[in-house]
């Protein structure tokens, strides 16, 4: 397969280009339109957010009874961990730890 260049983006999706000012060249000609069809409405039942955190925060932060039942499989080795959960929970780990600058 030979590649010979960029194409062309179409003129919608091309970038703006800024002047010195930091506006769009465009903007200044653009004027906001309305679209009487499209609409989104979102609402937030803020009594129920609430109630959901007050419940979150009656949980204990380390649920003890599944550290033990963890425990007791490990200890016995019925606890059973594939590749692709150990390959998950480290690309989890790097992860994390590049977004938190760790790494």
């Amino acid at each position: 397969m030979r590649i010979d260049g960029p194409l062309p983006l179409p003129e919608s999706s091309q970038p703006q280009r800024t002047q010195k000012s930091g506006t769009s060249s465009n903007q200044r000609n653009l004027t906001p339109t309305r679209s009487s069809q499209d609409q989104t409405l979102l609402s937030v039942d803020t009594q129920r957010v609430d109630q959901l955190k007050g419940s979150l925060s009656q949980l204990p932060e380390i649920r003890q009874d599944r550290v033990a039942a963890l425990r007791e499989a490990v200890a016995n080795g019925s606890h059973q961990v594939s590749d692709q959960q150990l390959a998950d929970a480290i690309h989890s780990q790097l992860v994390m730890s590049k977004a938190g600058g760790e790494g």
